[in-house]
This record gives structure tokens, sequence and C-alpha cells, in this order.
């Protein structure tokens, strides 16, 4: 029985998928500590109002966060599916996770625009 609630439905390209993710945020985190650096002591809100009001900030952010998503749903169905012997269980922890990480892209989506 296949389960079509994997990324990829293939081994290999979810290794891939969490390795690039794993880069992507990697890069990001690089961003946000040469950034909090960069201050010099001033990381008032306005500061960071204006370093997100820039479109490519706000695009890096998503798409990190898009990686961060993508390499959790990897991470979290492997253990569901190999550690959750109990099949309606292990959908209901599928769809709780789908849930949380749809709400906080959403709430992302509403904090950057």
């Amino acid at each position: 029985m296949a389960n079509v609630t994997c990324c990829t439905r293939s081994g290999l390209k979810d290794w891939f998928l969490q390795r690039i993710s794993a880069i992507i945020i990697m890069l990001y985190a690089i961003f946000i500590v040469v950034v909090v650096l960069c201050l010099s002591g001033d990381g008032s809100y306005h500061t960071w109002m204006a370093i997100f009001q820039n479109t490519w900030v706000k695009v890096f952010t998503l798409l990190a966060f898009l990686a961060l998503i993508a390499h959790a749903w990897i991470g979290m169905w492997t253990i569901f599916t190999d550690y959750v012997k109990c099949a309606w269980f292990a959908g209901i922890l599928q769809v709780a996770a789908i849930v949380g990480y749809f709400t906080c892209f959403i709430w992302l989506i509403c904090i950057l625009f």
C-alpha cells in the first residue's frame, strides 16, 4: 500500500529535498546572524520593521519557512511511518502536523504582508 502523504513518494527524492531545505535554512540563519551583528546594539522594533520592509527579505523569509515546513514534514512523516504502528493514530498525527504547519504558514503570511 502506497502512502500518499509522503512528499515525493521516493525516499531518495525526499532525502535530497531535505538536504536542499537544510541548506536554505542554514543560509537564512546566517543571514539573520549577520543582520543581528550589524545592528550594533539597536534592535528596536522600528529597525526590524525597516529590515523586513524589503521585498527580497520577505521572499527569503517565506522561502526559508517553506523549506522549514518541507524539512519538518519529511522528518515527521518518517517518524510517523517508522515508529507509530497504529495506522489511525499515525493518520491523526499526520493531520495534526499538517494543520499545524498550515496554521504557522498563514500566520507568517499575516506577519510579513
